[in-house]
């Protein structure tokens, strides 16, 4: 009872506000917020349908809208992207710098045109894709690299089954007994 006494009169808190038509008994800061005096009657809020976005494709949360560059062709696509990573940059194309030692000012180079990013593919095996950060190869390493990562737990699982040694403990256990032999004998008598 003696804070809410000490807060309605202490300037820090606030002060008391006498209005006897809505605000009896209320504390409020002195920082411009609020209504002060008698107040308006407000006008009724307007009805207003909420804005149903039909999204075909699943989302990250249900009712978000999925940024424009994610059109839900790659997989596991599920529109999240909040700091724009998978936004489609444009790049500019810089002149050599003048990286002379013995020069007394270097001069930066300048800049060239902004740089289009191509998504052909070349023929050649050892380098398919024009640009390096591009989103096509992006989704093509996102591929291999899920791939060799389900096959390593496939391959820690296996071990921890055959073996009985869990992957995290692998180190700590000698397995001198256990050969190619030993695992390919349990198998064909599975």
């Amino acid at each position: 009872m003696a804070t809410v006494a000490a807060a309605s009169v202490s300037h820090f808190f606030g002060t008391r506000i006498e209005n006897r038509i809505k605000l009896q008994g209320r504390v409020q800061a002195r920082f411009g917020f609020g209504p002060f005096g008698p107040q308006k009657a407000s006008p009724p809020p307007k009805k207003s349908t909420p804005k149903l976005q039909q999204v075909d494709r699943p989302v990250w949360f249900p009712g978000a809208t999925p940024p424009e560059w994610l059109d839900g062709t790659m997989v596991g696509d599920r529109g999240f992207d909040p700091f724009g990573l998978g936004k489609p940059a444009e790049y500019l194309q810089f002149d050599l710098d003048s990286l002379d030692q013995n020069l007394a000012k270097n001069v930066a180079g300048e800049i060239i045109g902004v740089r289009a990013e191509s998504t052909d593919l070349k023929p050649t095996p050892f380098q398919p894709y024009t640009e390096v950060f591009g989103l096509q190869r992006f989704r093509e390493c996102e591929l291999i690299h899920g791939r060799w990562a389900m096959l390593g737990v496939l391959g820690a699982i296996a071990v921890e089954a055959f073996t009985g040694v869990a992957w995290q403990d692998a180190g700590k256990v000698r397995t001198w007994s256990i050969t190619y032999f030993h695992i390919r004998h349990h198998l064909y008598y599975i």
